[in-house]
C-alpha cells in the first residue's frame, strides 16, 4: 500500500523571509570568521604601522604569512594572467577625460606591477601607485566594487599589503575626477610580498620621476634620457657599494639606472643589427682556449677535471675570428664576454663584453667609414 504525503508550498512572503534568514546567518558567519582573524594578528602583535625598527618589520612579515598560510590563501601565487603591460595601459587610455570610465566587459583588462605608495581613504577604499616597465599607474581598490570579498575581509587583507609588494589586479580603465588614469579594481591579490622595509622617501622619489613621462612615451625635460649628464646624488639609494653588489636594490631604488640598462640593450641590438645588414655572420667562439691567445694580457686561469688540463679564458676572439675568415666567411663579428686578469678602476672591469668584427678585402680606411656610419646612424636612429 502506498502512501503520499503532500506539503503545501511555501508562500512568497516566506520564501523571501527563510532567504533573509539564510542570508543574515551568512553575514554572521562570515563577521565571525573576520572577528577571528583580526583577533589573531592582535594575538601575534603585528601592528599595522610602519614605524619599525627593519628586523622587527621583517619579523611581522613573516608571521603575517605564516597566518594567511594556515588561513588557507596562498602568499606566492604561481601564475598570474596579465593582458596589458603597465605602459601599453597608459598609451591606450590616456585619451580619457577626467570622470570617464569604461566599465564594458570588453575593456576589463589585468595588469601587475610594484607597489610604491598606498593610502586609504577609508577601510572601504584604498588608493595605490603601481609601477612597472618604468612607468606609474593609480590602482583604486573599492570594497563596494570587489567581487572576492566581503567589507570585513576586504578591509583585513588590504590593511597588510605593504611598499614593495608585487600585485596583481582586475578591472575596468578610467580617470578619477582629478583626471588621474587608474584601474578601478574588480580583483585584487598579492603576487609576492616584499618582506624588507623599504625607505619613506622612496615612494615620492619614484612617483616624482615616474609621473614626468608623458603618455606618449616620451620625456619631459627634468626626466634623465641617454647624452644628459647623471646625478647619483640625486638617488634613493646612493651607496656606492650597496648599489653594485645588491643590483637588484638599485634598479628598485633609482628608476634612471633601468634607464641605463635598456639603453644598453637598445645600442647592442643596433649593433648587431647594423653589421647583419651589411652581410655579418655572427659566430660564438669558444671562452676557455689551452692558449692564451689573441691579445697581449694577463689571462684567468682555470682546470678541466675531465681532461685534467689547465685552460684560460678567452682574453680575445681574435685567432678564432680569423681562423673563420681563412675557411671562407668574409665578414664574421662576435659580442660576448672576455676576461682580463689585470688592473681594475671605475672605467676597466676584468670581465667586459666586446664587440670584434672583421671584413675580407678591406683596409683602415673602410673600418673608419663603417666606424662613422655605425656611431652617426646610432645616434640619428
Amino acid at each position: 500500500m502506498e502512501s503520499s504525503v503532500s506539503t503545501n508550498p511555501l508562500s512568497k512572503s516566506a520564501l523571501k523571509r527563510v532567504k533573509k534568514a539564510k542570508d543574515k546567518e551568512h553575514l554572521e558567519q562570515e563577521k565571525k570568521a573576520a572577528a577571528v582573524a583580526i583577533s589573531q594578528v592582535e594575538h601575534h602583535n603585528i601592528p599595522e604601522n610602519d614605524n619599525l625598527d627593519p628586523t622587527q618589520y621583517l619579523a611581522n612579515r613573516l608571521r603575517r604569512i605564516e597566518l594567511l598560510k594556515e588561513s588557507g590563501m596562498n602568499s606566492y601565487p604561481h601564475t598570474f594572467h596579465i593582458t596589458i603591460s603597465i605602459p601599453e595601459f597608459v598609451c591606450r587610455y590616456a585619451y580619457l577625460s577626467a570622470g570617464e570610465k569604461l566599465e564594458a566587459i570588453e575593456f576589463e583588462t589585468s595588469l601587475a606591477g610594484r607597489v610604491i605608495s598606498k593610502r586609504a581613504s577609508s577601510s572601504k577604499l584604498y588608493f595605490y601607485e603601481l609601477l612597472g616597465g618604468g612607468v606609474r599607474v593609480q590602482v583604486l581598490a573599492s570594497a563596494s566594487r570587489d567581487s572576492d570579498m566581503d567589507d570585513v575581509a576586504f578591509s583585513n587583507y588590504h590593511s597588510g599589503v605593504k611598499q614593495g609588494d608585487i600585485i596583481g589586479v582586475r578591472g575596468y580603465p578610467g580617470k578619477s575626477k582629478r583626471g588621474e588614469l587608474s584601474i578601478f579594481v574588480k580583483s585584487f591579490v598579492v603576487l609576492a610580498p616584499c618582506l624588507h622595509m623599504l625607505p619613506k622617501h622612496f615612494a615620492s622619489s619614484v612617483v616624482d620621476e615616474t609621473r614626468t613621462q608623458s603618455f606618449q612615451g616620451t620625456t619631459a625635460n627634468d626626466t634623465w634620457i641617454p647624452g644628459d649628464a647623471r646625478n647619483p646624488d640625486s638617488y634613493v639609494l646612493r651607496d656606492q657599494k650597496t648599489r653594485y653588489r645588491q643590483r637588484y636594490l638599485d634598479l628598485m631604488m633609482n628608476p634612471e639606472v633601468q634607464t641605463l640598462f635598456r639603453t644598453r640593450a637598445r645600442i647592442i641590438s643596433y649593433i648587431r643589427s647594423f653589421l647583419d645588414n651589411l652581410g655579418f655572420l655572427e659566430v660564438e667562439t669558444p671562452a676557455m682556449n689551452l692558449t692564451a691567445g689573441g691579445a697581449s694580457a694577463r689571462p684567468f686561469v682555470t682546470h678541466h677535471n675531465e681532461l685534467d688540463t689547465k685552460l684560460f679564458m678567452c682574453v680575445s676572439p681574435e685567432l678564432y675570428l680569423k681562423k673563420l675568415v681563412v675557411g671562407g666567411f668574409d665578414r664574421v663579428y662576435e659580442t660576448g664576454k672576455q676576461f682580463r686578469n689585470e688592473g681594475m678602476d671605475l672605467t676597466h672591469s676584468p670581465e667586459f663584453t666586446k664587440c670584434e668584427f672583421y671584413m675580407a678585402y678591406a683596409d683602415y680606411n673602410d673600418l673608419m667609414d663603417l666606424t662613422e656610419q655605425l656611431l652617426s646612424g646610432k645616434l640619428l636612429n
